[in-house]
């Protein structure tokens, strides 16, 4: 055999390797020959979003969600356009006020992500209905939830302060010394850790969820504990929405909080009213969640394979833990998330003393017209600070009207 020959049959060898390396793998895995890859995210209070490209054809942004046991579609017409294969229908459970909800499980589903990370042999719920709203909630074309499939192939590091991504090679990653090591336990495929709570001169442990699906802070099912009981002084919120619809509950702060090395004095806590999370969501000895309104104050590494997650103080460490101080629930309509609508008022407070109704469009606040900012920019101007000026123009009833009122923190 010639000289040419055999490096001809060489290269056939080596590019035939490769290309069998990437198609013979179940599961998203990283570029053949890279130690990690860097994937750009947007946050939305505090929920981290990233481009999920379906079957090579359909691009969607997707919620990354460790608390996600299973990638979810939230939108059935995507499903139907790119001809998925539903091969069974299931009944399936969260959090809210429903007890179950339809979704079809579409297999064998090809995905990748920014930077050459693919997946093939995928397996996805598609929901029957838009059960989350997570476009109407977090004001941008956000479509879907994914969490497990990316959190067990990789060591995954969150940087909040520089919104990046980077999913490691678990057997190539070796954590900074500038880090602390938290123990990690993974249970049903969902991570948790042990924190303490300190309420009336007692400190309790619990367990919670490392959820970066939620964007809380910590919240407690008061109910499902022997020890944590509700603090004197709540509010009565919307916690949020899950597959079951809305979460109603009350918000308080707990004395402490402490994870690790780190403590939090006064932290916000939301506890939803008894019954509204489901046995479903509770495998585990779970007492609660940890969500994005704590992990930002870190970048984040999860390494399951390893059980740790490793935490190093972000720019935001210090940042005053603060709830909506105008009274104000805010959706975003329209085919383009253009439109501001008031959704929900609470009684006695700022925005319901000057009049502002369910209903009303909000066309500008602070001068900056609706279409010039973001849904999740408005929420972080009413959780400012005390006292400061807000000056809206509204639409109602045909009619454009400025309402001005101070921020007053209530809880």
């Amino acid at each position: 055999m010639s000289h040419i020959a055999k490096f001809l049959l060489y290269l056939i060898i080596i590019f035939g390797s490769l290309f069998s390396y990437g198609q013979n793998r179940i599961g998203f895995h990283l570029p053949y020959g890279e130690k990690s890859v860097e994937i750009p995210i947007e946050l939305y209070s505090n929920l981290i979003a990233i481009p999920v490209t379906i079957n090579g054809y359909l691009t969607l942004k997707f919620i990354l969600d460790s608390g996600a046991e299973s990638i979810i579609l939230t939108e059935k017409l995507f499903g139907d356009f790119l001809g998925l294969d539903y091969n069974r229908t299931i009944d399936i459970s969260g959090p809210g006020v429903e007890d179950s909800l339809k979704a079809y499980v579409a297999t064998n589903i090809y995905m990748s992500l920014p930077g050459n990370v693919r997946a093939r042999g995928l397996n996805m719920l598609v929901l029957e209905q838009d059960y989350l709203q997570l476009k109407k909630n977090l004001g941008d074309e956000i479509y879907g939830i994914i969490g497990y499939d990316v959190f067990s192939r990789f060591v995954v590091e969150i940087d909040y302060d520089h919104q990046v991504l980077r999913l490691h090679d678990p057997d190539m990653y070796r954590p900074r010394k500038t880090f602390t090591r938290v123990p990690l336990n993974i249970e049903y495929t969902k991570p948790y850790v042990d924190t303490r709570i300190s309420q009336r001169d007692e400190m309790d442990s619990v367990r919670l969820l490392v959820d970066t699906g939620a964007s809380h802070a910590i919240l407690l099912d008061v109910s499902n504990t022997e020890d944590i009981v509700m603090p004197d002084e709540v509010i009565d919120v919307r916690l949020g929405r899950g597959l079951g619809g809305e979460i109603p509950g009350n918000l308080g702060r707990m004395d402490q909080f402490q994870l690790s090395d780190y403590t939090f004095p006064k932290i916000l806590t939301s506890i939803p009213l008894e019954g509204v999370y489901m046995k479903a969501i509770k495998r585990g000895s779970r007492h609660g969640t940890m969500g994005g309104d704590l992990l930002r104050r870190f970048k984040v590494v999860l390494d399951y394979q390893n059980s740790s997650m490793y935490l190093r103080k972000s720019s935001q460490f210090r940042d005053p833990f603060e709830f909506d101080m105008s009274g104000i629930t805010l959706t975003s309509e329209g085919d383009h998330s253009d439109t501001l609508l008031v959704s929900r008022v609470r009684e006695n407070t700022p925005a319901y003393r000057v009049g502002i109704e369910r209903g009303d469009i909000i066309l500008s606040v602070n001068g900056t017209y609706f279409k010039n900012t973001s849904l999740s920019d408005v929420h972080a101007l009413f959780r400012k600070r005390d006292g400061k000026k807000i000056r809206l123009v509204i639409y109602r009833d045909g009619e454009k009207k400025i309402v001005k009122f101070h921020l007053e923190r209530m809880i």
